[in-house]
């Protein structure tokens, strides 16, 4: 039996000016806040959702290209995409982590306060937090876990790009089944390609909702100064 293999791999939004107007501010003019917890927590977000978002694209990249040879998988490529999603979801976390103690810091100026707490993003619930965390933790204890006999052999040891195969009904096509890669699987917990590109693109819109609040030349206390 013939198989082919299909990808259901969103792209994700990528824009650069959110996290270059970020750390241009504050590299020429300064932060949002005199907070170093508050200006470490900001940076540590925008720098993960920056990393994981150019991890996903790599990684996706690397995949595709893992199969792009019609006699044999390319291992090289798929093992450079394994590991790129592995600091994708690591990266995630970290910034989903870091957004939550960002949103509960005390010393958030008012106004910032109101624009990082006005809304609750998807990201930071529990039911993503959460198994952004299991994924992560996962990876990184796996060869625990195999050491003391507690993975079945049935489950991937890494993270493993897979999905649902199906059976062509159409008999003039040479391939019998279709594997449709579409999701990460790591031991017994899995993540579509479509929720970490759902979670990467509201990431993306508080990195830019960080940079709405950096100040320009005209109005940051250097400026001032300089006046």
């Amino acid at each position: 039996m013939t198989k082919t293999i299909e990808f259901d791999i969103p792209d994700v939004p990528a824009p650069t000016n959110p996290f270059l107007g970020y750390w241009g501010a504050q590299l020429i003019v300064g932060h949002f806040s005199d907070s170093p917890k508050v200006i470490t927590l900001s940076s540590t977000f925008v720098r993960c959702v920056f990393s994981a978002r150019e991890d996903y694209l790599a990684a996706t990249n690397h995949l595709r290209a893992a199969f792009q040879s019609t006699r044999a998988l390319q291992l090289s490529e798929m093992y450079r995409s394994i590991s790129r999603f592995e600091l994708c979801i690591s990266s995630m976390y970290l910034a989903s982590r870091a957004f939550r103690r960002l949103r509960r810091c005390a010393e958030l100026p008012p106004d910032s306060y109101v624009v990082v707490n006005g809304e609750k993003p998807a990201f930071i619930a529990p039911r993503i937090g959460d198994r952004l965390k299991v994924m992560r933790d996962t990876m990184q204890h796996i060869e625990e876990r195999l050491a003391k006999g507690e993975l079945r052999n049935d489950l991937p040891y890494m993270v493993q790009p897979t999905g649902e195969e199906r059976t062509r009904n159409d008999s003039s096509q040479l391939a019998q089944t279709v594997l449709t890669i579409d999701r990460l699987r790591i031991a017994e917990h899995e993540v579509r390609f479509a929720e970490v590109v759902e979670w990467l693109g509201e990431m993306i819109v508080y990195v830019e909702k960080l940079r709405s609040l950096m100040p320009t030349r005209w109005t940051s206390s250097l400026a001032a100064t300089a006046g």
